[in-house]
């Protein structure tokens, strides 16, 4: 049986719509704060501090420090993500710097140049691959060809 929490595995789904924007268009420098979800579609140089979700979308760009539990990337941040408890880097972003988080989701095609700190044992970042058109959901990665081919070695005598 599936629980609720299954249902909402992206942060899109957890944080509800997004209420402010900096347009692509737009530079930005300073310091944003507020409760309710941000698109930075533009440049952003300075520090975010929000308690909701901070999108960077593929043409935003920040330089400086994001302090959000809900970011997700597809733009480019040079700079930290700081106190995040889910983290997405879509395919095509770019972080230059260190991600403070709980919760990583990592996809193919993405850059991270920096450290990952995970503060709760156990947590292990999820690195996946989108579905792309015309193929099916099963990994095809050299990597998940061997894990699945492999067979299991046969018991050792003591």
């Amino acid at each position: 049986m599936k629980k609720k929490e299954d249902k909402q595995r992206r942060v899109e789904d957890k944080t509800g719509s997004i209420l402010s924007i900096i347009a692509p268009s737009t530079k930005f420098k300073g310091t944003l704060r507020g409760s309710d979800s941000v698109l930075i579609a533009g440049h952003f140089k300075g520090e975010i501090k929000c308690e909701s979700l901070v999108r960077v979308d593929k043409e935003g760009r920040i330089q400086g420090t994001i302090n959000s539990p809900y970011v997700i990337v597809e733009g480019e941040i040079n700079g930290d993500i700081m106190t995040a408890e889910h983290v997405e880097l879509r395919a095509g972003s770019r972080v230059v710097g260190n991600i403070n988080t709980v919760k990583i989701v990592m996809a193919e095609g993405c850059v991270l140049q920096g450290e990952v700190q995970m503060p709760k044992e156990g947590d292990k970042p999820f690195i996946f691959k989108e579905k792309r058109a015309g193929e099916d959901n099963q990994d095809k990665s050299v990597e998940a060809e061997e894990i699945n081919n492999k067979k299991p070695e046969p018991a050792k005598e003591s």
